[in-house]
């Protein structure tokens, strides 16, 4: 049975569990995040070029694959509790990286192993991935320029990832070493995208804040067109469904 190796992070054991039950268990979120997937998630997010508002990155929380689930609250305060515990880990992670970076170590899962943990990179990395794919331009000067430094996230983190990884059968330690690498690498991407961003300030030019943009108007866009909604899908089938419409 996996459990949570709490390496960093401002929430208690209880409280990670209690989040991590919550998006595992609620009702309507078929497609929600783990703990795991949402700090790689996160931490993506903190890294990249561009500020990502909540209102944006949250509805990928509640479903990974479309963006639309949310979940249902019983009360206004769980949906309070359940939020601040969200917002509670992102700024941890971003204050760990901004003034401790050295202490910053990525939040795995990890396999007993009968005393012997190891850990799995699987869900954290497809987090990370998920993230950089909100901002899949900003992101190309790692993807495409540093493309030594995404080889662990790739490798765990997609499904080509997944093909090459059984073809490598790697041992154990060398697993755990991409493990421990992980942290180096985020710091890596950190400081690349805090040094781009303090470059445009410089320059007098304010950093980018990336929002889900608001529906145009519908007579322009195409049947079978990206749904403006940013749901990734055909307008047809979404906001310019029957159902939608009325």
């Amino acid at each position: 049975m996996a459990k949570i190796g709490l390496k960093q992070g401002q929430l208690s054991e209880k409280e990670i569990e209690e989040l991590d039950d919550f998006l595992m268990a609620e009702e309507g979120l078929e497609a929600s995040m783990d703990v795991a997937t949402l700090d790689g998630f996160m931490a993506a997010i903190i890294c990249g070029p561009k500020t990502i508002l909540p209102s944006e990155w949250l509805r990928w929380v509640w479903d990974m694959e479309a963006g639309e689930a949310a979940p249902e609250f019983k009360t206004r305060e769980q949906a309070q509790h359940i939020i601040s515990l969200l917002m509670r880990h992102m700024n941890e992670i971003s204050e760990t990286l901004n003034r401790a970076p050295d202490q910053y170590a990525p939040l795995l899962m990890e396999n007993p192993n009968n005393g012997d943990p190891i850990p799995i990179l699987d869900e954290w990395c497809c987090g990370f991935m998920k993230g950089i794919s909100l901002d899949p331009t900003g992101w190309l000067l790692v993807t495409v320029g540093k493309p030594d430094w995404m080889s662990t996230i790739i490798l765990y983190g997609t499904e080509e990832g997944w093909d090459t990884l059984k073809q490598k059968n790697l041992s154990l330690d060398e697993h755990k070493a991409l493990a421990d690498g992980l942290g180096d690498t985020v710091r890596k991407i950190y400081d690349l995208f805090k040094g781009q961003r303090q470059a445009q300030m410089a320059q007098g030019n304010l950093p980018q804040v990336m929002r889900r943009e608001p529906m145009r108007n519908p007579d322009k866009v195409g049947r079978n067109d990206p749904c403006p909604c940013g749901s990734g899908k055909k307008y047809k089938q979404c906001h310019g469904s029957p159902e939608r419409l009325h």
